[in-house]
């Protein structure tokens, strides 16, 4: 399984997007079987940061909604549910640089041992230097 961050979801769907080119060179890249999933924090993120932009960059929210919706669907959601402590740990190992979302994310990366993919540096560096650590 491949997890998918917020920031890689809006990058893959929005056009517009600096990194949207970027995003989908890399999911033609990966394996055809593998299954791409998210937690279920990323997905009521996503849809609040797509009904930002869309206020932000004036376009149809309702069309981004739908496209965000029958992408939602092809991915498998889980709803992993962390201990507040394993959460306030991770955001205070990042040095308050991640938020409950991204921390939720790293707990469902280590748990099930699956890459992220993001563009956020700081959801990034932490899940490598989990990695690293784990490795070493």
């Amino acid at each position: 399984m491949i997890l998918l961050d917020t920031s890689f979801i809006v990058s893959l769907l929005n056009s517009r997007d600096v990194h949207h080119k970027k995003a989908v060179e890399i999911l033609e890249r990966s394996p055809e079987d593998e299954t791409l999933g998210t937690h279920s924090l990323v997905v009521q993120e996503t849809i609040s940061v797509i009904a930002r932009k869309s206020r932000e960059q004036t376009f149809d929210c309702r069309e981004w909604l739908t496209k965000i919706e029958e992408f939602f669907e092809s991915l498998r959601v889980l709803d992993l549910a962390p201990t507040t402590r394993d959460v306030l740990k991770i955001i205070a190992d990042s040095d308050c640089e991640l938020s409950y979302v991204d921390s939720v994310l790293v707990l469902a990366n280590r748990h099930l041992r699956a890459p992220i993919l993001t563009f956020d540096n700081a959801l990034q560096r932490m899940c490598n230097s989990w990695r690293m650590h784990k490795e070493g």
